[in-house]
């Protein structure tokens, strides 16, 4: 009973330390753009020592068009900003809504054992049987590497020792269709 009132006393110290440093964190969901970011989960840890916050339990982070999901998850802080944030499950998943007016015409969604992501930078690292899905388009490998801004994919290690997938909408090309009247005709 009295282990039960600690460990309540210890949950209630971290989610008020929490939420008492929580509201003060910036997040940035696209390069000038600043939002807000709520977490929820079964429990969670603040370490100020290493100016860490740790849920666990079938944690659920959102922010702005952003949504990460996993057993696990580390809040990094730096000078009261999300410096980075670490899931992890079976699988980790991340997914962004697509917004054509930012020039992302596709929802992306990514999922991993581990997924590190570097909000300030808008960058993913998926690492454990990673796949990333933008529209039509899925790569698969042990480790993906994601510019979300930039769209830029890195997969694989560099000694090619890790075997990488991609399936890639390919354009429907009409067989019926006539050449244009200004065609060269061999």
């Amino acid at each position: 009973m009295l282990n039960n009132m600690i460990r309540w006393a210890q949950l209630t110290t971290a989610s008020v330390l929490a939420m008492a440093v929580l509201p003060s964190i910036g997040f940035a969901a696209s390069a000038s753009a600043a939002g807000e970011i709520v977490i929820e989960g079964a429990s969670a840890e603040f370490d100020k020592t290493n100016n860490t916050i740790t849920y666990t339990g079938n944690v659920e982070a959102k922010m702005d068009s952003v949504a990460i999901n996993g057993e696990i998850l580390l809040v990094n802080l730096a000078q009261d900003r999300v410096q980075l944030i670490t899931t992890s499950g079976t699988p980790a998943r991340f997914s962004q809504a697509a917004s054509p007016s930012t020039g992302r015409p596709d929802e992306t969604s990514a999922s991993a054992e581990k997924i590190v992501y570097y909000p300030e930078e808008n960058k993913l690292e998926l690492t454990g049987e990673a796949r990333l899905i933008q529209g039509s388009n899925v790569v698969s490998s042990p480790s993906i590497r994601y510019d979300i801004l930039g769209g830029e994919v890195e997969a694989g290690d560099n000694s090619g020792t890790e075997r990488v997938q991609m399936q890639l909408l390919l354009p429907q090309v009409d067989v019926n269709a006539k050449p244009p009247a200004d065609a060269i005709e061999k």
